[in-house]
């Protein structure tokens, strides 16, 4: 399994979008696709589960605090929390809660690597007796070729255990340049995790999203962006569509909402490539096309 993190600190550049739309796109080739909120606003939660979660219900946070409490007889694996959707993933709904793990875990120096040890067992088929009983969409396959981590707009602890627990970077950019600069900022905190946290980290690609071509500034800012970081763009590029926005309003997919949208031909383009990038093998079991 392959886990990449969708993130940037920049909040409205549509980071939610970009995994659950790629997430329903890769589930629709074939790909058997695992997406965790771990963003306190609980927009792919709300996506993808219709509501938001009871107080009394579990979250990807349970996972994180009980692998840091080690209490026997409380342990709860993010298999046991992994829940199936309506367009194709399974996933993992988070907690407005999220936003007080500092406190909930305290300083431990474990810290960093809760969510890598979490998600690391998702990579053991012994857990996939917890998703047979919620009719996970992974269970036919026995595994997930790949993970998406939905990041908060931050660079704080919960942005370091995504990277920490990840093979790879996706960064859906806004071309303007607030957004350059907060680029440059997350590049280098992703070095930091590189150095010290988690050496085989890179970065996928970024993800030029939600351009208006017809934008004289949006043409120089993604002229600026290939100057910069040429080798990390993804050729494919999220021009701004309304049937993108509207998925996410309504809580479905493209493929229900739109089908003959353009956008759908768009997110699998961006899916073969991030599979392509990954070196996931294809669910013929050829290689994915380079």
């Amino acid at each position: 399994m392959i886990t990449l993190s969708v993130v940037n600190q920049k909040g409205g550049v549509g980071k939610t979008t970009t995994a659950v739309c790629l997430g329903s796109a890769l589930a629709t080739l074939g790909y058997s696709t695992l997406v965790i909120d771990l963003d306190p606003q609980m927009n792919a939660t709300k996506w993808l589960l219709g509501r938001e979660l009871k107080p009394d219900e579990a979250s990807v946070l349970d996972s994180i605090i009980t692998a840091a409490e080690e209490q026997p007889g409380s342990d709860w694996p993010l298999a046991r929390v992994i829940e199936p959707s309506h367009v194709g993933v399974d996933f993992v709904p988070a907690h407005s809660d999220l936003a007080n793990i500092e406190g909930e875990i305290g300083e431990q120096p474990s810290r960093p690597y809760l969510l890598q040890e979490r998600v690391a067992e998702v990579r053991d088929s012994d857990v996939f007796h917890y998703l047979s009983e919620v009719g996970a969409h992974a269970v036919s396959k026995g595994c997930y070729d790949i993970c998406l981590i939905d990041c908060p707009p931050s660079l704080g602890l919960l942005v370091v255990q995504a990277l920490t627990a990840s093979d790879g970077l996706i960064v859906p950019v806004s071309v303007d340049g607030m957004s350059m600069q907060g680029l440059q900022q997350l590049v280098s905190t992703a070095r930091e995790v590189q150095n010290y946290l988690n050496e085989s980290i890179e970065i996928t690609g970024l993800l030029p999203n939600n351009l208006d071509r017809r934008s004289g500034l949006v043409n120089e800012g993604l002229e600026q962006l290939r100057e910069e970081y040429e080798s990390l763009i993804f050729e494919t590029e999220v021009p701004w569509r309304s049937k993108i926005i509207e998925v996410s309003t309504y809580g479905t997919s493209l493929y229900e909402h739109a089908p003959s949208s353009d956008a759908v031909g768009i997110y699998e383009d961006l899916a073969r490539e991030v599979a392509s990038r990954c070196r996931i093998t294809q669910p013929d079991s050829s290689p994915a096309e380079e």
